[in-house]
This record gives C-alpha cells, structure tokens and sequence, in this order.
C-alpha cells in the first residue's frame, strides 16, 4: 500500500516570502495527491485565509500553535499583536504535529524549530 507523501509549509518567512515559488510547489503536490499541511503558529482566520488565496497555496491541512495550544489550556500573552507562550510548549508544538501526522518534509525558516526535530523521522528543511 502505497503512502501519502505530506508536507509541511510555513507561513511567516516562507509562504509570504516566497509566493509563487510555494505556489508551484503546494500545486504540484495536491494534485500529485500529497498532503500539504500548513504548519504555523497563527490562527486561521480572514488575513490567513486572504494571504493563502491571494498566494494561490493549495493546501489539505491547516496547523495552528495557538489553537493547540489554548486548546489544551496552555497561557497565551500577546504583544504588539505576537502571541507568546513557554519556551518549550511553543517550540516544540510544530515538530509534535509533524511527528504525529506523519510529515516527511517540513519547510520553515527558523533555527529554533530545525533543532527540535532532530529526534524524529519528519526532515526539517531550512529556508534562508
């Protein structure tokens, strides 16, 4: 039984910086009948919905730290409009997503995230 191949995009430094190359790539792979899974740490809502359209991102599954995280009681502060948590409950919520879901490949451009999965099967490809 052949398996779904899923992968995992970020949105702040790689979708919104790179929008058609993410394009190309999130078609191509929907209609290859992979996964894409948008992993960030935002709400989806109007502005998320708007960007993603506006982009044209295909995409199957949408992550958010916040949501998981308020959703299992965890503190939320915000400042200047950035939501904050623990350290660690924040940092490691995309690499227990992708571990749990089974995502192959994560795309994202932060440091903090790439060496939190280095104990999994997920590989976390660096934009810079």
């Amino acid at each position: 039984m052949k398996q779904t191949f899923k992968v995992g995009i970020d949105i702040h430094g790689v979708i919104d910086s790179f929008p058609d190359k993410f394009m190309q790539l999130s078609r191509a792979l929907v209609r290859d009948g992979a996964e894409v899974h948008v992993v960030t740490g935002i709400k989806r809502d109007e502005k998320v919905e708007a960007l993603l359209s506006r982009s044209g991102i295909e995409f199957t599954h949408y992550f958010s730290i916040v949501e998981q995280l308020e959703s299992q009681g965890e503190e939320i502060s915000w400042q200047n409009g950035l939501p904050y948590a623990k350290d660690d409950k924040w940092n490691n919520a995309k690499r227990d997503y992708c571990s749990r879901e089974g995502i192959a490949m994560m795309i994202d451009d932060s440091p903090v995230y790439r060496d939190t999965f280095n104990d999994i099967e997920t590989t976390y490809l660096q934009l810079t």
